[in-house]
């Protein structure tokens, strides 16, 4: 990503630390922060998250062939709920007000809705929290840049959107590391629930199956406590998905560098509960948006125009017609 902003001017190395995780926070968090405050990411400020959260996807029409494939319990509701970890930027964080959930995940939540003919509803929760809430029926759908993977496929259907790996981030001349084997020994902060704890934890028994030392693993409940581990010096180095880390590097006012190469590539997909009978119109109406026009306008609005897909996937796989 190319994105930047004017860099932070701390007054001391504490005042360095505490406008960092302003910053950060402000950009990423959904569980805080005072909006009044000097907020150099937010969207009300200026800079890269303003000229992005400014950027108007026009509406979209209902399409009737789309919305005849909607479930009837949707229709005689006519919302969608929506769970997303407001604390993930540029796929989804809070406004300035504290309230409002803005990103990519939303923007094209919002298309997805209009060309069913639903009001889409987000609602912020933690990330681990998403998919027992979707077993439970408390969501309908989860957008919040999952990784469409074999073990969540048992309980979910994904309708796949766009591709990336993860990438590794730390201090500006810290730490560097290439590859999750350069993990041994070095202390990792990563947000709890993600496919990067998990890469973590089958490090760390690598590393000690080598006889070399153990990664000390730091779980935090979002991104953004994540990051506050980084500058802090709690730990050395943090992972998380390709765009957002690389959004986090960016935001940081050149605090944080990416270091090494991105890792994994896979499909990332809108979840849905299996049997809801949502997977067909969400496909259908992804494929409108993606001819079109609007898929990719929401992509590069917000800075990963390059992980489009041409075509919709479902469960990774083209669907079947």
């Amino acid at each position: 990503m190319t994105v930047r902003l004017q860099p932070l001017r701390p007054r001391t190395a504490a005042l360095l630390a505490a406008s960092l995780v302003s910053a950060v926070a402000l950009a990423g968090c959904g569980s805080g922060g005072d909006p009044a405050a000097d907020d150099v990411t937010s969207p009300a400020a200026g800079g890269p998250a303003a000229s992005a959260a400014g950027t108007e996807i026009p509406a979209q029409e209902q399409d009737p062939a789309v919305a005849a494939l909607v479930p009837k319990e949707f229709r005689d509701k006519g919302t969608v709920t929506i769970a997303s970890d407001a604390s993930y930027p540029p796929m989804e964080f809070m406004a300035s007000d504290g309230q409002t959930v803005v990103g990519l995940d939303p923007d094209l939540g919002k298309a997805l809705g209009e060309v069913m003919g639903l009001k889409i509803t987000i609602v912020n929760s933690q990330f681990d929290a998403i998919i027992p809430g979707l077993s439970a029926g408390k969501f309908d759908i989860g957008m919040s840049g999952f990784n469409d993977t074999e073990e969540r496929r048992k309980i979910l259907d994904f309708v796949d959107y766009y591709k990336g790996g993860s990438s590794f981030f730390a201090k500006s001349g810290g730490v560097v590391v290439k590859t999750l084997d350069d993990l041994c020994g070095h202390r990792v902060a990563v947000q709890k629930g993600t496919v990067q704890q998990d890469d973590v934890t089958a490090q760390d028994a690598k590393c000690k199956s080598a006889g070399q030392k153990s990664v000390d693993l730091q779980v935090y409940p979002d991104q953004a406590a994540a990051n506050l581990a980084l500058v802090s010096g709690r730990a050395d180095v943090s992972i998380a998905d390709t765009p957002i880390a690389a959004y986090q590097v960016a935001q940081s006012g050149g605090q944080f560098a990416l270091t090494g190469d991105e890792y994994g590539v896979v499909m990332h997909g809108i979840a849905a509960p299996k049997g809801s009978g949502l997977v067909k119109p969400l496909t259908a109406a992804l494929d409108t948006l993606m001819k079109n026009g609007a898929y990719q306008k929401i992509l590069d609005k917000w800075g990963i125009g390059h992980t489009k897909l041409d075509a919709p996937l479902v469960n990774g796989a083209e669907p079947q017609q």
